[in-house]
């Protein structure tokens, strides 16, 4: 399990990103029904059944907020100062439609400051896998095309420099993200590998608390 760094001076929490066998031993683990989207759905409990939303919040102790990803980029977030905390599934749809920026304002609605937020982005698609369609690319601005490179294999899109774009815009600068790529590395799940296969990788983070 890889725990982000930026984390390591966080103990009021637990954090981790787990592959693929890791995934299969979390226990009470909290799960959304993702949905690609950019809802973000604050929880004070375990929800009787898995909200439909990209992200869950939380101020509340011994919840583990949990994502699951093949490709799509897990990220943890959390605001050491106000204990508040965040896990977010990122795919590109949802990315581009805001669920990083939706986020972030649920959490400073809660009490969070965007100065002490930190984000950590866990294994995901990198460049050189994440292979699109020209389709693809013509929904973004043109300000933003620097994030596709275009080879005589097709158009790539740099899916961690995305990432790291839109969370810098929305103010946030204490970033770290994973340079493990989902197609490549056997050890995780990859929908682009075998889209057959249903299993997915859990990333999560909870506030530990007593009992």
């Amino acid at each position: 399990m890889i725990v982000p760094k930026l984390f390591e001076d966080c103990s009021f929490i637990s954090a981790g990103f787990c592959d693929a066998e890791e995934s299969l031993d979390l226990e009470q683990p909290i799960l959304m029904n993702q949905v690609h989207g950019a809802n973000a759905f604050v929880i004070s409990a375990a929800p009787q059944d898995p909200p439909d939303c990209d992200a869950l919040v939380t101020t509340t102790p011994n919840l583990k907020l949990t994502v699951k990803t093949a490709d799509c980029a897990p990220a943890l977030f959390v605001d050491p100062q106000n204990h508040i905390i965040a896990a977010t599934h990122a795919g590109w749809k949802g990315a581009f439609q805001g669920i990083l920026e939706n986020t972030i304002l649920t959490m400073i609605k809660l009490g969070a400051s965007l100065d002490t937020i930190r984000v950590a982005i866990g294994p995901h698609l990198t460049k050189n896998s994440f292979q699109v369609s020209p389709q693809m690319q013509s929904l973004f601005p043109q300000t933003e095309f620097c994030f596709f490179e275009k080879t005589s294999s097709g158009i790539y899109f740099d899916f961690s420099a995305y990432l790291a774009h839109r969370l810098q815009r929305a103010g946030i600068h204490k970033i770290e993200i994973s340079s493990i790529d989902t197609l490549q590395d056997p050890a995780y799940n990859s929908y682009r590998r075998d889209p057959s296969n249903p299993a997915r990788q859990y990333s999560f983070i909870q506030i530990n608390g007593e009992g």
